[in-house]
This record gives structure tokens, sequence and C-alpha cells, in this order.
């Protein structure tokens, strides 16, 4: 599940205003979770609810078709693009899966870049084309994608004294609303 977060919040990263828009896209998503979990456990079957906990969430959004992986290494949605806060919830109820979506964002940002110039740390790849490699120890290799330095990014929060949704906020997908 995608949670969206306030979009003239977030654009004021790297400032406390995108952090309060993160903090309450949390506790929207704590709220979904568990409402969703119960009404599940209503129904007779199990549900464990996750956030960024047990599995990797963006993988998953991918895979249950909410968006698509952009350059800046998050889910991209056709509604709210990168500015959405995710969640899963474990079950044994029998549901229909839904597939993997293409809208285009590869694509785009194969050509954008305004992310990574963006970037006040240089943590998002400014290369023309995706790789199997990433820049540091933390990455995952394997996939195609453009791998961020996640610990660039880490260090940027702690100076900062909040976290970081540059990316988000000047992410042409990020402006849209379509709520």
């Amino acid at each position: 599940m995608a949670v969206a977060m306030d979009r003239e919040a977030i654009e004021t990263s790297p400032a406390l205003g995108a952090e309060a828009a993160t903090g309450l896209g949390y506790s929207k998503l704590v709220f979904l979770l568990s409402c969703v979990g119960e009404f599940i456990r209503s129904l007779g079957y199990g549900a464990i609810e996750s956030r960024n906990d047990t599995a990797l969430n963006i993988p998953l959004a991918i895979d249950a078709g909410l968006g698509e992986l952009g350059r800046n290494g998050l889910l991209i949605t056709p509604q709210f693009g990168p500015r959405v806060r995710l969640c899963k919830v474990f079950t044994d109820l029998p549901m229909e899966p839904d597939s993997p979506i293409e809208f285009g964002v590869r694509e785009f940002c194969r050509r954008c870049k305004l992310c990574a110039e963006s970037c006040e740390v240089g943590a998002i790849s400014k290369d023309d084309e995706p790789t199997l490699e990433g820049p540091t120890k933390s990455n995952n290799p394997g996939a195609l994608k453009w791998y961020i330095d996640p610990e660039r990014c880490y260090l940027y929060w702690c100076e900062n004294g909040a976290s970081c949704s540059t990316c988000m906020a000047v992410c042409p997908y990020g402006k849209l609303d379509t709520r």
C-alpha cells in the first residue's frame, strides 16, 4: 500500500516541513496498516502488518503494480510520483494478484536527471544508463537500476538534523496529485 505525502510540505526539503510531511505519512501508514490488518483478521485470516521491516517495500510495490523504480531509488507512482510511504500486510487471505505496470519512468529518468543534479551530496547517479552494480557495500547488486549512495544520504541527514526529501521535491512526477 502507498500513502501519499503532502506535496507543498515535501517541497520545503531539506527544511523541517518535509520532515513533518514524512512523519505524518508514517502516522497515516500505521493507522492504515492496523485497520487493514484487523479487517483481514475479522474475516478469519492471518495478517502481519509491516512497515520498513520484514521485506523490501519497493520491489514488492513494483510487483504489486503500484509504480516503477525511479533514478532516485524510490517508487514512482502514477498518482503521486515518489511522494509516498509504503507498507504491506502479509496474509493468507486469497486474493487476485496485480501485475507490474509501466508508464515510462525509466525512459523519463534517463533524460531528466533533475534529482541527481539537485542532490546536495551527489548520492544519486548521473549515469546515462542503469547498471547492475552499486557504488557502496550497502547496495545489493544484480538488479538493473540507477543505484544511490545510501551512506552519503544518511550522513547528510545527520548533518541536516532531519531527513532530506529534495529528490522527491524536484521530481516532475512528484508534482502530480491526482486525488
